[in-house]
C-alpha cells in the first residue's frame, strides 16, 4: 500500500508542478485565442491528475494511515499522532476536490454559454452537493477543534457553493457572466494548487511563528480573489445590465 501511496505522490506532485507554470501562459494569452486554447487544455488535464491523486491519497490516509505510512506505528502518542494525519488529509481531499470542481465548472460553462441547463443536471448538482458537505464537514471540525484554518476553508467552501447555485437559478444573468465564472473558475483551481504548492514547499523554506503559518494557507485565496475581481470588471463591467433569462 505504501509504494502505491508513493506512485500516487509523484504522478500528483509532477503535475501539479508542471500545472503551475502552465497556469499562467492562458490567464496572460488573449482570451480565446489558439495559445489560450491550447495551454488551457494542457493545464486542465493536468489539473485532473493533480486532483485525483490527491483524491486517492487524501482517501488512503483517512481509511488506512498506517498501512500507507508503518513509520507512524513508531510513534509515542499514537492516537495524537493518526488524528493529526487525519486533520490534513481531510483538509486535503477538500482541496482536491475543489480542484476538480472548480476545473470542471470552469469547463462546462464554455459549453453552456448563454444557457445554463448544462448546470441544471442532477450530476453537476450532485458535484455540488458534494462541495457543500465537505465544506460543512471542515467548518464543524474546525469549531470543534477551534481551529481557524479549517474555519476559513470551510467558510470558503460554502461561499463557493452558494455562489455556484446562484448563478445556476439565477433568473437573470449579464451575458458575459459565462466567461467571468470561466476565468474565476480556473483561476479558483489555481488558487488551489498554489495554496498545496506554498504549504508544503514554501514553508519549509520560510519559517514563521505560531499562527503566522495560516497566512501560506491564505494569501493566495487573497491573491487569487483581487485578480478574480479585476476580470470580473474588466470582461463584465456591465453585470447589472445585457441579462439574459435561461
Amino acid at each position: 500500500m505504501s509504494h502505491f501511496y508513493q506512485l500516487l505522490f509523484y504522478f500528483h506532485v509532477t503535475a501539479g508542478v508542471m500545472a503551475i507554470i502552465l497556469f499562467w501562459v492562458p490567464v496572460f494569452a488573449l482570451k480565446g485565442g489558439e495559445q489560450h486554447k491550447r495551454f488551457g487544455r494542457y493545464y486542465r488535464r493536468l489539473m485532473y491528475i493533480v486532483a485525483a491523486c490527491g483524491i486517492a491519497m487524501s482517501a488512503l490516509m483517512l481509511a488506512v494511515p498506517t498501512a500507507v505510512k508503518p513509520n507512524l506505528l513508531n510513534a509515542n502518542d499514537l492516537q495524537a499522532v493518526l488524528n493529526n494525519v487525519r486533520f490534513f488529509a481531510l483538509l486535503l481531499l477538500f482541496l482536491g476536490y475543489i480542484t476538480f470542481f472548480t476545473v470542471y465548472s470552469g469547463q462546462l460553462v464554455l459549453q453552456a454559454k448563454q444557457s445554463r441547463a448544462l448546470f441544471r443536471t442532477p450530476l453537476f448538482l450532485t458535484l455540488t452537493g458534494i462541495l457543500a458537505v465537505l465544506s460543512v464537514l471542515i467548518t464543524y471540525f474546525g469549531w470543534q477543534a477551534s481551529h481557524p484554518l479549517l474555519l476559513i476553508f470551510g467558510a470558503l467552501g460554502l461561499f463557493g457553493t452558494f455562489s455556484t447555485l446562484h448563478f445556476v437559478f439565477k433568473r437573470e444573468v449579464s451575458r458575459k457572466k459565462w466567461l467571468t465564472e470561466h476565468l474565476g473558475n480556473y483561476i479558483g483551481s489555481g488558487i488551489a494548487a498554489y495554496t498545496a504548492f506554498i504549504t508544503f514547499g514554501a514553508r519549509h523554506l520560510i519559517s514563521l511563528p505560531g499562527n503566522w503559518q495560516i497566512l501560506f494557507w491564505v494569501l493566495p485565496g487573497v491573491i487569487g480573489a483581487i485578480f478574480i475581481t479585476y476580470l470580473t470588471r474588466k470582461y463584465d463591467p456591465k453585470a447589472t445590465a445585457n441579462k439574459v433569462t435561461s
